[in-house]
């Protein structure tokens, strides 16, 4: 839609979206490159430092990614020694999912490359504007999760 000659914001922001999010991957993947860890796979280990234990379905929900995906990407971490998978107690058709040494030492590496990366993409962002656009994103997130739930 143009008004007044110019776009309406709400018409310019879809590529915007996809844009950063790509380009913090790429950011990010490159990273952890030296380190043979990609940004999934960081982000998954991370949650499940955070929370011992989760099973496959909740490590899913807080990645925001089917569970087929979670699946493969536990499969990958698993096969390299960054996770292990244990049945549920409570749920035999379940699988508890818990980091190994080996992920809980790449933990800091990986919290300071995600630091890093905000670091970068804020870049000569004012702080409170920052803060108003953060509470914007998030209010569209949650619209958009709940349109589909």
């Amino acid at each position: 839609m143009v008004k007044n000659g110019s776009q309406d914001a709400a018409d310019r922001s879809g590529p915007i979206f996809q844009d950063i999010a790509r380009f913090r991957g790429i950011v990010f993947d490159s990273l952890l490159r030296p380190h043979d860890i990609t940004m999934s796979q960081g982000l998954a280990i991370m949650h499940l430092i955070a929370e011992n234990g989760l099973r496959q379905a909740d490590l899913a929900e807080r990645l925001d990614i089917a569970t087929v995906t979670t699946s493969k990407l536990i499969d990958r971490l698993e096969a390299r020694g960054f996770v292990t998978r244990q049945a549920d107690p409570d749920d035999r058709r379940s699988k508890r999912l818990f980091p190994t040494e080996k992920a809980c030492a790449l933990f800091k590496t990986i919290a300071s490359t995600q630091s890093r990366v905000d670091t970068i993409a804020n870049a000569g962002v004012d702080p409170a504007e920052l803060e108003v656009a953060l509470k914007v994103l998030n209010q569209m997130r949650a619209n958009l999760k709940r349109s589909i739930t």
